[in-house]
């Protein structure tokens, strides 16, 4: 008497089914979340802008025309970018608040510039101006008009790393 021990092998037409369902299955997924994920850029008008990306720039720009406004959305984060005719670019978080603001010719704005960092940079770099300005969580990154770069700390504006 013999006894058949193996189980039953799946099917060709199971293993091919199999190995083509699980790829394809993936594929289809992934392109139907591709839009969550992938970077999007529209246009907006300047009064689409959140409410303090307006006042913002009416405070500290108002003069300046805007050249180029826009939502961009990265990975479910947004942040608006804005340009204006004279060179300036300002981005802005999704509440509004500036994250980054260059000046190609000219300086920024010293109102701008949190008073520790203004009173460091003319006590140690006299003469000189702040042309970039970016800031997140826990920094504030300047780069001054000879190209030197300061990173203070936010919370107590203390120099942290020094780049040139």
């Amino acid at each position: 008497m013999t006894t058949n021990s193996q189980k039953n092998p799946m099917p060709k037409w199971k293993k091919w089914l199999l190995g083509l369902g699980i790829p394809a299955g993936i594929i289809v997924i992934a392109l139907a979340l591709s839009p969550f994920w992938a970077d999007y850029e529209k246009p907006i008008l300047r009064d689409q802008l959140p409410d303090p990306a307006q006042v913002f720039l009416q405070t500290h720009y108002g003069n300046s025309k805007t050249a180029l406004a826009r939502k961009d959305l990265e990975w479910l984060e947004k942040e608006y970018e804005v340009i204006l005719t004279d060179g300036i670019q300002i981005t802005f978080d999704r509440h509004g608040e500036w994250k980054e603001i260059k000046h190609k010719a000219g300086c920024v704005p010293m109102d701008i510039v949190p008073a520790p960092i203004q009173e460091y940079i003319n006590e140690n770099h006299p003469g000189l101006c702040v042309r970039e300005i970016s800031q997140d969580r826990r920094e504030i990154e300047v780069e001054l008009t000879n190209r030197l770069e300061l990173t203070f700390s936010k919370k107590n504006f203390l120099l942290i790393d020094w780049d040139d």
